[in-house]
């Protein structure tokens, strides 16, 4: 991993690795936002899967300052928390005081504090040696949209990130497939093995690791039915946004109902758009990937994909497609059979063998117009 230059980001890799290292799903700088504005970012976003039927959230607030201010901080956290809806939250701070220790233990704030923060900077074995650093990607994804003039790469990253905290679930699901559709065909536009493929192919792979946990996620809530259950419970989820497809339908029924008291003849012409609406979302081919995960993914087979595909696209040298492992590939093609895309455009667009400028030089980039 290279050096940022910045403590704060130096600490938030240090610990994002800590927590892959224990096996947990770790995102960093991931916004939260209320009407399409950014409130505040988690430093680090966690996910696991204690169980088959349990699966754990966890927020982690990391502050690396010569005054940590770690009370105000664990209380900002615990707030942060409960607004979340999060299952756990931790401080990383440098501030050694026992008594933090206490106060940790009545707010149910965990705390990582001077002491465990020397000793994982100090072990060879937490930081990655092949993994690039949040900074380094986004540098790199930031210098594509410059020498294509838009910042569109940068905004559905950012918008893939915020999906974890906005109603994670059947919502994050669906905006992780848009997402990994779009990236794709980006992916399948690139000039073969530039480093906008390089960058396309990261956020495919990372968008289809999003897929994965919310899907897992999803599955947690009805763990205990039965498989026709499960499935249609799936089907829900990608159609409707909701496992309960009379809840996922009630935004439309309620502009129906809308309909039917203002517009002439409104009671034909509300029932009319109802029929349209559920023929519309019953066309959406959800059983492609219901089908897949109920037969294929038995267990953690979801958790494991996304940690692998996460693990993908951050990697100095990502495994192109034909690379990857059966699973791996296996999944992602369920994804581009759902999103339309063509599997050996995706697979040709970007191989390891042709080694390519990882972190890109903005101004080395700027006017080239042989990207796509």
């Amino acid at each position: 991993m290279a050096k940022t230059g910045d403590k704060g980001f130096q600490l938030e890799e240090l610990l994002r690795a800590y927590f892959l290292r224990a096996g947990m799903y770790a995102v960093r700088g991931v916004p939260l936002q209320l009407e399409g504005d950014d409130l505040t970012d988690v430093d680090i976003w966690l996910y696991e899967r204690p169980t088959g039927s349990s699966r754990r959230r966890q927020i982690v607030d990391a502050k690396s300052k010569l005054k940590p201010k770690a009370i105000e901080r664990m209380l900002w956290t615990k707030g942060l928390s409960e607004l979340l809806a999060v299952d756990g939250a931790y401080v990383a701070t440098t501030d050694n005081r026992p008594m933090l220790k206490e106060i940790s233990k009545r707010l149910g704030v965990s705390v990582l504090d001077g002491a465990d923060l020397r000793r994982m900077a100090e072990s060879e074995k937490v930081l990655f040696a092949d993994r690039l650093s949040e900074e380094e990607l986004d540098k790199s994804i930031k210098a594509i949209d410059k020498s294509r003039r838009n910042k569109e790469l940068q905004l559905a990253y950012h918008d893939l990130k915020a999906a974890l905290l906005d109603d994670f679930g059947a919502g994050t699901v669906n905006r992780a497939l848009e997402h990994f559709a779009v990236f794709s065909r980006y992916l399948i536009a690139c000039h073969p093995n530039s480093p906008a493929a390089d960058i396309s192919l990261r956020l495919a792979y990372i968008s289809a690791s999003v897929a994965a946990i919310a899907i897992d996620a999803s599955l947690a809530k009805v763990s205990l039915k039965s498989a026709e259950e499960r499935h249609h419970a799936i089907l829900n989820v990608i159609r409707y946004g909701h496992d309960d497809e009379t809840q996922g339908f009630e935004t439309v029924r309620v502009a129906a109902a809308l309909v039917e008291q203002y517009v002439p003849n409104g009671r034909a012409v509300s029932q009319a758009m109802i029929n349209a609406v559920r023929d519309g979302f019953d066309k959406i081919p959800a059983e492609i990937i219901a089908d897949y995960v109920l037969t294929h993914m038995k267990n953690d087979g979801l958790f494991k994909v996304a940690r692998s595909l996460e693990s993908e696209g951050f990697r100095v040298t990502p495994l192109s497609f034909d690379e990857l492992s059966l699973e791996e590939k296996s999944f992602l093609g369920v994804l581009m059979d759902f999103s339309g895309v063509d599997r050996q455009s995706f697979a040709s667009a970007w191989h390891k063998a042709i080694q390519s400028n990882i972190v890109v030089n903005a101004e080395g980039l700027e006017g080239s117009r042989t990207l796509f």
